[in-house]
């Protein structure tokens, strides 16, 4: 961590940096953990901008929004702005309320992920809103993500593309190592090095990056001795890499039989008993047309997909209108259900998890 801010400290906070997705499938999630709500998904080759600025936890990435990413609000909590005086798209919120992330193959809005207060501006976007409920729908309108709002993506699954081939004018040197190329490449670094534990950089590209711009600068000495000092610090950088994967691997290879039996142990402990906490299902609430036994069911949306994980047999005296569109832990005896061709619960309780968070 003391490497990570003596390099933000040299090198300032950069801005955005490209990266392309490395793996077949990249789903971009609204928070940095494995549980984050899905808001879009990319294939292998597109682009994202990196906020290397905006580490959030080690192996995760911050990136600017995709294109594809909106946001859900509730639209009587907006009023539209004056097409005289602002853009067409342009709102005004007219009460606090809720934003919610949002996946377009969901059925439901996504979990809450801020506030916005009376006064704010959102834009609203040429989306169809969605209606949640049936006697007193809540409808629900489309909007851009708030300025300045980051996505995340693990740090894995992305690489550095590769760098560009600038023409390098001397006279267009600023100081202070302005340069748009050394500038990318000390967002490269200061993401690389904030993502990860120091034993799995990946310093290469990075290397490269700076080694093309060297080349391409041999005939103005400042940039040269500016690119020269970066080379110099990522050779320290590259010494504390392998110092550190080669530690690790010998301290994993000369553990304790017994200290691994004895951790094995407390996870197998700690399973039991998180399942025992844990729930039959998780998913979103709503209203459904299906019957069972002259009962009227609730259907439970997945939390990924958006589609319908099961159908909910709530008995009498358990409300579960109160709790649509909202997250919920479910507890009860899980059936395949022949005629509903989906998993049928008889519940037993029904846990609101958001008003948890």
């Amino acid at each position: 961590m003391l490497m990570t801010i003596l390099i933000a400290a040299t090198m300032g906070q950069p801005g955005t940096v490209e990266a392309r997705v490395a793996v077949a499938r990249l789903d971009v999630v609204d928070r940095p953990a494995d549980s984050g709500y899905v808001v879009a998904t990319l294939t292998k080759g597109d682009a994202v901008r990196v906020r290397p600025g905006e580490a959030p936890v080690t192996g995760w990435l911050a990136i600017d929004p995709p294109g594809s990413v909106y946001c859900w609000v509730e639209a009587a909590a907006l009023r539209r702005a004056d097409p005289l005086r602002e853009r067409p798209d342009a709102a005004r919120v007219r009460t606090t309320t809720t934003i919610r992330s949002a996946n377009p193959k969901a059925k439901l809005p996504g979990p809450p992920r801020g506030t916005l207060n009376p006064g704010d501006r959102v834009r609203v976007l040429d989306i169809p809103p969605l209606e949640v409920g049936e006697s007193s729908p809540r409808r629900w309108a489309a909007v851009a993500p708030p300025t300045g709002r980051a996505y995340y993506v693990p740090a894995e699954a992305v690489e550095w593309a590769a760098p560009a081939e600038v023409e390098v004018r001397p006279t267009a040197f600023a100081a202070g190592g302005e340069d748009p190329e050394l500038k990318r490449g000390d967002a490269m670094l200061l993401a690389e090095t904030t993502a990860k534990p120091v034993e799995d950089w990946r310093l290469e590209p990075i290397r490269s990056a700076y080694e093309a711009f060297a080349r391409q600068a041999e005939a103005d000495p400042d940039r040269r001795r500016s690119v020269d000092g970066r080379l110099k610090q990522l050779e320290g950088l590259e010494r504390a890499a392998a110092a550190a994967k080669g530690f690790v691997e010998a301290a994993s290879k000369s553990r304790d039989l017994d200290a691994s039996f004895a951790r094995l142990e407390r996870r197998i402990a700690d399973a039991e008993r998180e399942r025992s906490r844990a729930f039959d299902a998780v998913g979103f609430v709503q209203p459904s047309a299906k019957m069972h036994d002259g009962r009227k069911l609730f259907a439970l949306i997945g939390l990924k997909d958006g589609h319908v994980a099961a159908y909910l047999d709530v008995p009498p005296g358990l409300d579960a209108l109160p709790l649509t569109a909202r997250r919920v832990g479910v507890r009860g005896a899980a059936r395949y259900d022949a005629d509903l061709k989906a998993r049928l619960i008889t519940v037993r309780d029904l846990v609101d998890l958001e008003a948890k968070e």
